[in-house]
């Protein structure tokens, strides 16, 4: 009998739970905005290989994000990022290598906190592309304004020391 005097409560508090738990999916935070679309700004940064020191070269960026995903498919961002070399000092002998277009994944955070992240590998080349940064909307219409933080992009070469650049980097919305 004394089975029966706590299988009643337990079947109770057990249904409280389970109907609560159709609540919960609405328990996880929004984002706090949409990422989606396209950004202009700049890179700095220096390679430490050469100590060659880099600014104000041109980066742009698309990115996407569904918003209207379950969590936490909601805080993801994906898209291209497009590092260009024009501003870099070269030797004479050695032409500007074309911008790198970069696939990016990665995800917002409640607190606005963005990371971005690539690793791609072909025949004999990796390239991997990490950004980090405060991704903020200052207008208030939902969608991010600017992104500003660190980064760092590798290039590994077969049977060649990787190189590449770490630094800042800062865009904004494109007009």
């Amino acid at each position: 009998m004394v089975t029966r005097r706590y299988a009643i409560p337990f079947i109770g508090v057990m249904g409280v739970l389970l109907l609560g738990m159709d609540d919960c999916q609405d328990q996880f935070p929004d984002p706090p905005f949409d990422t989606t679309g396209d950004y202009e700004g700049t890179w700095s940064g220096h390679a430490p290989q050469n100590a060659e020191t880099v600014s104000e070269c041109p980066l742009e960026m698309m990115l996407t994000q569904n918003v209207n995903a379950d969590y936490p498919g909601s805080h993801a961002v994906t898209g291209m990022v497009t590092v260009d070399y024009s501003c870099m000092n070269l030797p004479d002998w050695l032409e500007t290598p074309p911008p790198s277009v970069v696939q990016v994944t990665g995800i917002l955070g409640d607190d606005g906190q963005l990371g971005l992240l690539s690793g791609g590998c072909g025949t004999g080349a990796c390239v991997v592309l990490g950004l980090s940064g405060l991704a903020q909307d200052t207008t208030d219409d939902g969608f991010m304004d600017s992104y500003a933080g660190e980064w760092s992009f590798q290039i590994l070469l077969a049977g060649v020391e990787p190189f590449g650049f770490t630094g800042t980097f800062d865009v904004v919305t494109a007009p």
